[in-house]
């Protein structure tokens, strides 16, 4: 630890990537593995049918990809600490004020834009994937307690495997067409659903002791999602075939194991969707300037936010093309597109008086920038076609309001 002792005040101080009483980055890793895993995973199987085959190195692709940016993200914020001392102090919103240090205020509402868009987005996802869950298990369940998401997630995985397998006399002859352009880009769209949570990810890395073993947690638990990952969607998509749902738990047979996968889900997808919720609604508080106390001017805009959400859902009763939205749009954006111009812009910045006295000129290796701008240009030709395809999906009369 490079702790730092101010001469006035005698008062210990952090110093570049460094926290003091800060998280490990086992911690830090369990807690990305719990921010990314969730009902993404759920419909990898039918991005890869629409994908096909090819769809399986492309989430190890998409996967290792996100590894790799987000791992230059966090080389991003310690650039910021590096220059500027005052970012070694917690921050609230990081992954937005590393947007404006590198693209100025408008990168900043840019950001502050996909935020809100993802958040509100997931969770009328949530309430979509949700309301299948129970109408299919309303006549099965009681009462079964919370339990954490990453628990639920491994409970729900053993399931699916176990009833994909007594299930494969059920589907004697899977097909596996080749994919349409524009399956392809909504098989891509889902796979980069899978990877969200990269906005969170800078709040992870500056709550570390150890800020700089950020990439550490970023390896260990990108291997922990993709163990998670894979064994469901090769599964899924192997037995089933191009006729896989956009929610994998769906297409298993009933039973008491699917049941209570189902159950422990949607409890995970409760609780995750207060956590979406509440930034949704503190920032929209801020812009309405609404106190931040229990008062009617609270109450009516959370149940306006929540309203609308549900008004959403009953409009677009469908998980998979929320999902191709959200992922082909703001989540590619903030996943793919931010990360590596942010690193870019901030590294190639020429010093200034602004820089503390002790911060270096830093450089990217050529390798290393050729494979950035590839994930960009990538991103944003996939992120463009995904959400056109994504919105004509919508748009179709037999989408909306189709039950």
């Amino acid at each position: 630890m490079e702790n730092i002792i101010d001469k006035s005040s005698g008062v210990v101080k952090p110093g570049v990537g460094d926290r003091i009483n800060g998280l490990g980055y086992l911690m830090v890793a369990y807690f990305l593995v719990t921010t990314v895993v969730g009902a993404g995973f759920l419909s990898l199987p039918k991005a890869v049918a629409n994908t096909g085959w090819i769809g399986i190195p492309l989430i190890l692709l998409f996967g290792g990809s996100v590894g790799f940016a987000v791992t230059r993200l966090g080389r991003t914020w310690l650039i910021l600490e590096e220059r500027w001392p005052k970012y070694r102090e917690p921050a609230r919103q990081p992954y937005m004020d590393m947007a404006e240090k590198a693209f100025g205020t408008i990168g900043r509402r840019i950001c502050f834009g996909c935020v809100m868009f993802t958040l509100v987005g997931d969770g009328i996802a949530f309430l979509v994937l949700m309301a299948g869950m129970v109408n299919s298990i309303i006549p099965a369940v009681s009462v079964l307690v919370s339990i954490f998401a990453v628990v639920a997630t491994g409970v729900t995985i053993v399931a699916i495997l176990i009833q994909l397998f007594l299930d494969i006399p059920l589907h004697p002859d899977p097909q596996y067409p080749n994919p349409t352009i524009k399956s392809f880009f909504l098989g891509f769209s889902a796979i980069v659903f899978a990877f969200g949570g990269v906005s969170v990810f800078p709040t992870l890395q500056n709550d570390m002791a150890n800020r700089r073993e950020w990439w550490k947690s970023v390896i260990i638990g990108f291997a922990v999602i993709f163990a998670l990952y894979l064994p469901v969607t090769i599964a899924g998509y192997v037995i089933i075939g191009v006729d896989v749902s956009s929610n994998i738990l769906l297409d298993a047979s009933s039973g008491v194991n699917i049941t209570i996968a189902i159950t422990l889900n949607v409890v995970n997808l409760l609780m995750t969707y207060i956590i979406c919720f509440n930034p949704v609604a503190q920032a929209l508080e801020d812009i309405c300037n609404v106190p931040n106390s229990f008062n009617w001017k609270r109450v009516l805009l959370r149940t306006a936010v929540v309203v609308f959400e549900v008004f959403f859902a009953l409009a677009v009763p469908d998980f998979g093309a929320i999902l191709n939205l959200i992922g082909g749009s703001t989540i590619s954006i903030l996943s793919f597109i931010f990360p590596p111009l942010m690193y870019m812009r901030l590294t190639d910045m020429t010093r200034d008086e602004t820089w503390h006295e002790d911060a270096k000129d830093r450089t990217i290796p050529l390798w290393e920038r050729i494979y950035l701008w590839m994930i960009v240009v990538v991103a944003a030709i996939g992120s463009v076609m995904s959400t056109v395809f994504a919105l004509m999906v919508i748009l179709d009369p037999e989408t909306l309001g189709a039950s």
